[in-house]
């Protein structure tokens, strides 16, 4: 299934984002300290806004495949990986949360899908597809 850009996942970033970056302009800490934080929040806007939603990063996701005993995955820049998908995956109407272990890494990989990022049934079929892997 492919992926495209997710206009949905960009806004709700840029709320996320404002909303922490207000909270931290409002909060009685020193300017430099609310500077360098305003920093770190823009930076992590922009980084996920190009990893995640407009997929411009080398990693970012463009292909997702549910195989036996995983999920496969194929990179902006064509390298692929399979991953064995974990019990944290979450699955509604609204968005999928992918849980992935990679092989000889510790810690999980998250990704989230919305419905506007796959084509129109493709969002329907991925959430059966996961749903039903969780009985095998």
């Amino acid at each position: 299934m492919a992926i495209k850009p997710s206009p949905i996942f960009a806004v709700l970033l840029l709320f996320m984002h404002t909303t922490v970056a207000i909270v931290v302009y409002l909060t009685a800490i020193p300017l430099l300290v609310t500077l360098a934080l305003l920093v770190l929040i823009t930076s992590s806007l922009i980084y996920h806004l190009a990893r995640d939603v407009l997929l411009l990063l080398p990693n970012s996701w463009c292909e997702v495949t549910l195989v036996p005993g995983g999920l496969s995955v194929v990179t902006r820049d064509g390298s692929s990986f399979v991953g064995q998908l974990q019990n944290k995956t979450i699955v509604s109407p609204y968005f999928v949360m992918l849980r992935v272990r990679l092989e000889g890494r510790r810690l999980l990989v998250t990704r989230v899908i919305f419905p506007d990022a796959l084509d129109a049934g493709a969002f329907r079929e991925l959430c059966v597809q996961l749903k039903f892997s969780w009985l095998n």
